[in-house]
This record gives structure tokens, C-alpha cells and sequence, in this order.
């Protein structure tokens, strides 16, 4: 028992030893008025730093992880047998990748003089508790839109009346980022050649007319509205005064690393 405990404690100390070893070697070599945060230890990283020591890729290793990454670079220190050696190692080596701002997590794994690092840049997707904020968000955001005059690519549009948000409409997108999502592919139809008007007449809504915008890989409710406002066919899927209700969901892609898929639905019900 104490001599397991003593491992456990002499293994966190390592892995604490190697990251500030990380630290100092990123700051030596890009260093920049404090743009360069320090990295914190991430038990998931190191899982990954330890399947590229069996030679997997990172792209791999990220991917066999319930992890989400807005970017990721892997570094190899051979003859980096210590904390000092791990140091001058990174400083030597230029900043390039490791002077990324976005950077926060690195993992890491030592094999025989070989340590294996794996820093991240976590993506800051919404949770799924933060669906009904999201649902606001994006509500307010396309109302906004909607009220002052446009112009989507070649076409102009005159400012219109708002759309409200319909629980219907949401809950058909959802199913839809979720399938996009289960197949890692951005689409408009269905593996079953289903439409977007054939899912939201099967999900009961009455529509006379169906407009679906969808995206990927946009972590923010801002960032995926300012993509479709600047897409022309998208942007007059939100400047079309005859709808008159949205839905919006998003998903994450389960085997991807954490892509994330996003599904709005514009309808105007049956008379």
C-alpha cells in the first residue's frame, strides 16, 4: 500500500515537473509581452502521448478520445532525459506551433530517453445545458439580422418581420444534427434520401414552406450566424420574409474529436 502510494505520488510530481520543464521551454521561445499562457496537465492529452509512443498518428489518438480540439500539435523530444533537457530542447526548437495563443493543455508521456507531448487548444463548444441559451442567442441574433435591409451575394433584401421560436421545429433539428453528427458529414438530406421538408412534415409540423441552413465545425452561436450571414444562400434563408418560425439545434460528433454540427430550420405553417 505505501509503496503504491509512494509510486502515484512520484509519477504526479514527474508529470508535474515535465509541464513546468514545457512551460519554461515555450516561454524561452516565444515569449511575447504575455500572449504565451501557461499549459495545464490533461489526463487525456497524456493518453494521447502515449498512444503516439506505440506509433499511432494524432489525428488518431485525438480521435480515439472524448476530447474536443480547435488545435493540436504533437512534439517529439528524443535525448530529453530531463527537466532541464525538456527546456532547452523547446527553446532550441523556435516557436512555430508552440506559440499558438490559443494553446492551453498539454499532455505527455515519456518513453526511454523519447518524451512524447501533445498540446491543445481546446474547442469551446456549447454544452448541451446551454441549448436554451444558445436557442436565444441565435433567436435574437437572426432577428437582428431580419431587422435592417440586406444584401445576400447579388440579391438585396428589405428588412422583415421577426420569426419566433418554435420547439417543433428545434426538436426536428436536433434529429438532424444528431445524424450529421453519428456520420460525421455535413448534409442536407438523410441517409434515407429524406429531405428537409420530409423531416418536418414526419415530425408533425404542418409547413407550406421549409428553408434549412447547416454548418460545422463553428464552436459559437455568433460564428455559426456570421458564416451563414455571409453566405448568400444561407443569408436569404434568413432575410425571407415568408417564413415566419425557426428551430435551431446543434450536435457533437461522437467519433470526431468533438466536431460540431449545427441545423436551423425556417417554416411557415399551413393556413
Amino acid at each position: 500500500m505505501a509503496v503504491g502510494l509512494l509510486t502515484a505520488l512520484l509519477s504526479a510530481h514527474a508529470a508535474a515537473d515535465t509541464l513546468a520543464a514545457v512551460n519554461r521551454g515555450r516561454t524561452a521561445a516565444c515569449g511575447r509581452g504575455g500572449e504565451i499562457v501557461a499549459l495545464r496537465g490533461s489526463r487525456e492529452l497524456d493518453a494521447a502521448a502515449r498512444a503516439l509512443a506505440r506509433g499511432t498518428t494524432l489525428h488518431e489518438a485525438l480521435g480515439a478520445l472524448p476530447l474536443r480540439t480547435e488545435f493540436a500539435a504533437a512534439v517529439e523530444l528524443g535525448g530529453a532525459v530531463d527537466d532541464r533537457s525538456v527546456t532547452e530542447a523547446l527553446a532550441r526548437r523556435g516557436c512555430g506551433d508552440l506559440g499558438k495563443p490559443a494553446l492551453r493543455e498539454l499532455g505527455s508521456y515519456r518513453s526511454g530517453r523519447t518524451l512524447y507531448l501533445v498540446l491543445a487548444a481546446p474547442l469551446p463548444v456549447p454544452a448541451a445545458a446551454d441549448r436554451a441559451r444558445v436557442e436565444r442567442e441565435i433567436l435574437a441574433r437572426v432577428n437582428a439580422a431580419r431587422a435592417a435591409p440586406r444584401r445576400c451575394g447579388v440579391n438585396s433584401y428589405p428588412a422583415v418581420a421577426p420569426v419566433t421560436l418554435s420547439d417543433a421545429l428545434s426538436r426536428i433539428a436536433q434529429g438532424h444534427s444528431v445524424t450529421m453528427g453519428a456520420r460525421d458529414t455535413l448534409v442536407h438530406q438523410d441517409p434515407d434520401g429524406s429531405t428537409p421538408a420530409d423531416r418536418v412534415r414526419r415530425g408533425g409540423y404542418a409547413a407550406r414552406l421549409v428553408g434549412e441552413n447547416v454548418a460545422s465545425g463553428v464552436p459559437t452561436a455568433g460564428g455559426v450566424i456570421a458564416g451563414w450571414l455571409a453566405s448568400p444562400g444561407h443569408c436569404a434563408n434568413i432575410m425571407d420574409a415568408r417564413f415566419q418560425e425557426m428551430g435551431i439545434a446543434f450536435a457533437i460528433a461522437p467519433r470526431s474529436g468533438g466536431a460540431i454540427y449545427w441545423t436551423q430550420l425556417f417554416a411557415t405553417r399551413r393556413s
